[in-house]
Parts: C-alpha cells; structure tokens; sequence
C-alpha cells in the first residue's frame, strides 16, 4: 500500500489548522442605537449557547457558571430585564464607577468564541482572547463606541483561531465615569471541539510518518 498519499493529504488538512496562531474578530454589523435590536443575524457557531432568558430579573452573581462556561466580574454582575441582543434577559457589569471588568472562561479550548456586547456610553472596549492559564493573548480588539449616531458596541463579536487554543475573553470598558452605565453582554457563544476529520488527519499523518521513516 502506497500511504504517500494519505500522509500528504493528510498535512494539507493540518495545515491551515496549525498555521494561524493569533485569534482575528470577526465583527457584526450594529445597530443604530444601543436600544434597538442587531442588525445583522447572530452567528450560530453550532455549539455552546449561554444566554441569560431563564434568570431571575436583577438577581446578583460575583461569578455566573453554565455547563463549561463561566462569567465573572470583580465589580459583580447582575441580569437586566433589557436586552437589545435577544430578549428578555442580558448580563450587566454591576461597576458603580461605569468602568466594565468582565471575563468568559471555558473549560476546553475552542476555536472560536462569540459575545453579544450593548453600550450606550461613548467609551472605548477591548477585547482579548485568554489562553489556557488565563493571560491574554493576540491582539486587543478595540471597540470605539460613540454617544450618539452608530453604536459599533451593539453589536455581535465572535474572536476566532484555527487552533483550538482560546480558553476565553476578557472585556474591559477601562474609561471610568461615574455618569456612564457598565457594560452588558448577551448569547455567549462557544464552537464545538475540533472535527472529527481533523483528529483522525493527525493520526494519518502520525502514522505516515512513522511508516515512512521506516523505508527509509
């Protein structure tokens, strides 16, 4: 049996997998007001939904945990009846200084991850993809939203990376205004693991390699 051909196609698939190592954003389009709903379709990475529609109105949480997903601010977190996401319930930043700290962390490593983010306040956001011990890494994505016109920030962001290696966000709102509202997210997002053909390449390719070491 010839298993050239199985070893080569099977680094074409690895390929684009294990090129891209820095996370890109993908950005929705926004809304025209912070209270109006998004414009464009909220993207179904086909795997994990946290939405918050089930939770009490104004309860109060220092750490929000579903399944493998987990929500978390040092300034606390409250669900608001007011969602321009998807109705009813969104997830609120609880800082009295208007500033936002909030990080999603997972579980498992996934190639990408989406958040839905409402903000009325003209203020810069920035998002960065954690890794597996919770440090940032790749780029910030910044998000300018202004006070009036085009709200950017009402908008849906899904952080992706071809390798499996995002372990979850960190958003902050670091501009602090004890006049401005925080920051509220919605329909947390997670993809699946890694395909199946993708698992099943490596090991074509694990084992092409040993074989060919072998007539060599």
């Amino acid at each position: 049996m010839n298993i050239r051909p199985l070893f080569y196609s099977s680094l074409l698939l690895l390929t684009p997998t294990l090129m891209q190592a820095v996370p890109i954003m993908i950005t929705g389009t926004p809304a025209d007001a912070y209270s109006l709903p998004n414009t464009s379709a909220t993207p179904n990475l086909h795997g994990i939904l946290v939405n918050f529609d089930n939770l009490m109105p104004f309860a109060t949480y220092s750490t929000y945990t579903s399944g493998e997903v987990s929500i978390s601010s040092p300034d606390g977190l409250e669900v608001l009846p007011y969602s321009s996401q998807s109705a009813p319930n969104e997830m609120f930043d609880d800082s009295a200084a208007g500033s936002a700290n909030l990080t999603i962390g997972l579980t498992l490593g996934t190639t990408a991850i989406g958040v839905g983010i409402v903000d009325s306040d003209a203020v810069t956001i920035t998002l960065q993809a954690l890794n597996s011990v919770g440090t940032v890494f790749g780029p910030a994505f910044n998000l300018t939203i202004p006070e009036t016109g085009a709200n950017p920030g009402n908008s849906y962001y899904v952080v992706e990376d071809t390798a499996a290696d995002i372990f979850g966000l960190k958003i902050t709102q670091p501009l602090s205004n004890a006049n401005y509202s925080g920051l509220a997210i919605d329909d947390v997002q997670v993809a699946p693991e890694p395909s199946t053909f993708i698992l099943l390449a490596a090991g074509a390719a694990i084992f092409g390699a040993r074989q060919l070491r072998k007539r060599a």
